[in-house]
Formats: C-alpha cells, sequence, structure tokens
C-alpha cells in the first residue's frame, strides 16, 4: 500500500493529474524496468521518465533531472514523525561512509507522509555506486536502504529520457 500512495504522492508532486484512474489502483504504463525499478514515462511533464522501487518498507521515486540532478522522493511505513508542509533535514550515509546532509519537504496523500527534494549530481553519483544507504533524523537512523539496481535503473532512466522525448534537453522545471 505504501509504494501505490508513494507512486501518487510523487505523481502529484511532478505535476500529474492524479484521476480515477489512479484513484481505482489502474497502473501506470511503463516503459520498462531495470532490476527491481519500474520505469514509466511521464507525459505531463515533457515524457520525463522515472522509476520506482520499494523494499524492507521503504518505497523511493528517482527522476533525472536535465542539469544532472536527481528529484527524489522517499517514504517508509513506519515514519511518523513527517508532517506535510513540513522541512525536514535528513543525513544520508552510503556504505563508503560518504554523508549528505539534505532538506527534504514533507508531501501527504491519504495516510502517508513522503520527503522529496532535488539531490546533487554528487549524491546521485553516491545513490548509483553503492549497494547501502543509511538514512537518520536528528541523529536517529529511521531507515535502512538497500540500493539494489541502482546504477542500472539511472542508466534506463536516462535512455528511457533520451527515447521518450526524441532529443534530450530541459524538460521543465525541478519538482522542488
Amino acid at each position: 500500500m505504501l509504494f501505490r500512495i508513494l507512486l501518487l504522492v510523487a505523481l502529484s508532486l511532478l505535476g500529474v493529474p492524479i484521476g480515477p484512474a489512479a484513484a481505482d489502483d489502474a497502473d501506470p504504463p511503463k516503459w520498462g524496468e531495470a532490476g527491481s525499478w519500474e520505469i514509466f514515462v511521464d507525459s505531463n511533464r515533457g515524457n520525463r521518465c522515472y522509476a520506482t522501487s520499494g523494499a524492507l518498507g521503504v518505497a523511493m521515486l528517482i527522476s533525472i533531472r536535465p542539469d544532472g540532478d536527481l528529484d527524489f522522493v522517499i517514504g517508509h511505513d513506519s515514519w511518523q514523525f513527517a508532517k506535510a508542509g513540513e522541512t525536514y533535514r535528513l543525513k544520508f550515509v552510503f556504505g563508503n561512509k560518504r554523508t549528505y546532509e539534505e532538506e527534504l519537504e514533507g508531501v501527504a496523500l491519504e495516510s502517508a507522509v513522503v520527503l522529496g527534494a532535488p539531490m546533487s549530481a554528487a549524491f546521485l553519483s553516491d545513490f548509483m555506486q553503492r549497494t547501502i544507504m543509511l538514512v537518520y533524523h536528528q541523529e536517529s537512523e529511521i531507515a535502512l536502504v538497500l540500493l539494489l539496481d541502482t546504477h542500472e535503473a539511472v542508466t534506463q532512466l536516462r535512455i528511457c529520457d533520451a527515447s521518450a522525448s526524441g532529443v534530450i534537453g530541459p524538460a521543465g522545471p525541478s519538482v522542488w
């Protein structure tokens, strides 16, 4: 259930109108797969592509921005601290001990709140190359994320973006 809620919230963050088909649990059109990631084309954002994945209670949505940064949405079914409209400073620690502290915005849909923000190209690089990411809020670990197939997912996202739009170029503003 969290995965579908995350997908609906992320789509609304990305400016996709959420109509009756989404509310009725209809599956969005899928471009392809990359290991544990599913890749979709968003015709409402200039045919930009996004990928979703979920495991161990964590669901994620990623999209490569035209500037090379990452639009990133993450949610966990146990996060009770997050409130819609609030901003949270999270710390992300990758397996190589590289650390990123970022501000993510809480967005609600139904009973879940997910967090999202644009992330740097450096974050994207570690996201692609590492297998584990720990997420902290107020010095407490709130998620262990297994980064399975992330390199393949980002590679396929770039191929999807190039093929779906016909050309590589600006596809509109950032989600946030």
